[in-house]
C-alpha cells in the first residue's frame, strides 16, 4: 500500500537530529573529566605542599636543640661579660687603704673622732637590658627603638665612716668642715664619693654630740694593699 503525505511542506512533522545532543553529551563529559584532572591535581600538589611542610618541621624540630644552645650560648656569653667587666672594676679598684686611713686621719678635724670605720657593700638599683628569650639578645622597643630595661638590685662596695661631733672652740657641734674637707680633697675623691650621709643631735656620757654616719660609693683607681 503506498501512503502519500498530502500536507504542505510547511505543515509537516519535522525529522529532527540527535547530533547536538550527542556534542552535548560530549561536552559536558569533556567539561566533567576537566574538573577532575583539575581536581585531582590540585589534590596531588597540596598533598606535596603538606609533605614539603612536613619534611620542613622535621628539619625545624631536629634543628631546635641547636637554636636553644646557640641562644643558651648568647645568653652565657653576655653573663660572662658582666662578669669579666666586674672583674676588670675590682681589678681597677685596688685601693692602698693605709694610704687612704692616713687621708682620713689627715681631713679630720680635731673635734671629730670615730666610731667605726669600716668597708661594706651596699644594695643599689641599677637598670639592665631585658633580653628576648628566643634571640638571648637584647630586646628593642618597637616604639622608642631603644633597648628594653629593667631595673635590678645590685651590691656596691662603700666605705661608711661613723664617728661624733663635739663642741669646737667656738662652741658649735658643725660637721661641714669635715663633709666639706671629704668632698673637697682631690686624692679622696678620686676614690671615694659622698653618697648618704646621716646625722642625729644626741649625747654621749651626758656631753651633747652630733652623731654622724657618711657613706661614700668606693671608686676606681688606686692599689690595695
Amino acid at each position: 500500500m503506498i501512503q502519500i503525505n498530502l500536507l504542505p511542506h510547511h505543515l509537516r512533522p519535522i525529522k529532527r537530529s540527535a547530533l547536538p545532543y550527542v556534542l552535548c553529551a560530549a561536552l559536558f563529559v569533556l567539561v566533567v573529566l576537566g574538573i577532575g584532572v583539575s581536581f585531582v591535581s590540585t589534590q596531588a600538589a597540596i598533598a606535596s605542599i603538606k609533605g614539603d611542610l612536613a619534611e620542613h618541621k622535621a628539619e625545624m624540630e631536629k634543628l631546635q636543640p641547636i637554636v636553644d644552645e646557640s641562644n643558651e650560648l648568647e645568653t652565657l656569653k653576655i653573663q660572662l661579660a658582666d662578669k669579666l667587666m666586674t672583674i676588670d672594676e675590682i681589678a681597677k679598684e685596688r685601693i692602698i687603704w693605709s694610704r687612704q686611713l692616713w687621708n682620713l686621719a689627715r681631713l679630720t678635724p680635731d673635734n671629730v673622732w670615730y666610731s667605726e670605720v669600716e668597708v661594706t657593700t651596699k644594695a643599689y638599683q641599677v637598670p639592665e637590658p631585658v633580653l628576648d628569650p628566643q634571640t638571648g639578645k637584647p630586646k628593642i622597643n618597637p616604639q622608642t627603638k631603644l633597648p628594653e630595661t629593667k631595673m635590678k638590685t645590685v651590691n656596691r662596695p662603700i666605705l661608711r665612716v661613723s664617728g661624733y661631733v663635739v663642741e669646737a672652740a667656738d662652741g658649735s657641734q658643725d660637721v661641714s668642715p669635715l663633709t666639706d674637707a671629704l668632698t673637697t680633697d682631690p686624692e679622696f675623691t678620686s676614690l671615694f664619693q659622698l653618697d648618704s650621709p646621716s646625722f642625729q643631735n644626741t649625747e654621749f656620757e651626758d656631753f651633747p654630740v652630733k652623731k654622724f654616719t657618711l657613706e661614700f660609693l668606693i671608686a676606681t683607681g688606686g692599689q690595695q694593699q
